[in-house]
């Protein structure tokens, strides 16, 4: 199984008793049902291979939480992003299957029509990558 593969299972692990559904990829399409719920997937990545060809990679990782709510949309959002947030501060670096993860980013998107939105959260995850 590929590095980031385990990357993405291990945080499945630590956040899917907040959501609904948890993927360990971008699904193309969300139902109601899986609401609320999370995708886990890299965007992209960086390796540096040395004279052993071992390679370090710097993988930038979102953590998408979608959520549909009447009121407060952004409020919502915030409560999940906390505690998928606080799950991995708390994972001991993924049970030490990464050597530094740390949110640099997030974004919201809303839909007003739908009262749905989603929370991207950016992680720089820094890895020997075994692929």
């Amino acid at each position: 199984m590929a590095t980031r593969q385990h990357i993405r299972t291990a945080i499945k692990a630590l956040v899917e008793t907040e959501f609904t559904t948890v993927f360990d990829y971008r699904p193309s399409q969300i139902f109601d049902e899986d609401l609320p719920c999370c995708s886990i997937f890299f965007e992209d990545g960086e390796t540096e291979r040395d004279f052993d060809e071992e390679g370090i990679t710097d993988g930038r990782l979102v953590i998408e939480s979608m959520v549909r709510a009447s009121g407060n949309i952004d409020a919502a959002l915030d409560e999940k992003g906390a505690l998928v947030e606080a799950q991995i501060k708390q994972s001991n670096l993924l049970n030490n299957i990464v050597e530094y993860i740390s949110r640099t980013g997030f974004a919201y998107a809303r839909d007003p029509e739908s009262n749905s939105g989603a929370l991207s959260q950016i992680f720089t995850v820094h890895y020997l990558d075994e692929d």
